[in-house]
């Protein structure tokens, strides 16, 4: 009786530890949340970017306090989206590259990837002696989408 009860906790110990194991293997390593540029992207890191940037006006309309969010782009490829959301604050980590492009639009394309929203892929030019960032994109059903940012000192949180 005693050896059967020992060869159950010792059972039960090596499946704990086993547990444990497969659980710490699935954890993600930081730097990798996201899946890196497509295929094919030629890729650079364009330091217009960078800095804080609030949006301003939304497909011509001005940007409610409520609606309000911002971008942070470090320079290097990351950054932060910040966001409200039935007026609490969220901030979320992004991940950024540009390429070329000869949409005729711009010359340029940024694609972001949210670390907990769906990555995007825009247009992008400035204006104001680079101090307004516009970015735009066509929706699956063909209507145009344009933000508009200005350049900022820092986001409110």
């Amino acid at each position: 009786m005693k050896i059967s009860k020992l060869t159950g906790m010792m059972s039960a110990i090596m499946l704990a530890m086993l547990l444990s194991v497969g659980l710490t293997s699935c954890s993600v390593d930081d730097d990798n949340w996201w899946g890196g540029p497509p295929s094919g992207w030629d890729t650079f890191n364009d330091t217009r970017l960078s800095g804080y940037w609030g949006l301003v006006q939304y497909n011509s309309d001005t940007v409610s306090d409520e609606d309000a969010n911002y971008l942070y782009f470090n320079g290097n490829g990351r950054g932060f989206y910040y966001y409200l959301q039935r007026g609490r604050e969220y901030t979320e980590r992004i991940v950024y590259y540009s390429q070329d492009s000869n949409t005729g639009t711009s010359s340029y394309q940024i694609n972001i990837q949210y670390e907990y929203s769906e990555p995007v892929t825009m247009n992008y030019w400035f204006t104001h002696g680079g101090d307004t960032l516009w970015m735009q994109w066509r929706t699956g059903n063909g209507s145009v989408q344009t933000y508009v940012y200005d350049r900022m000192n820092r986001a409110p949180w």
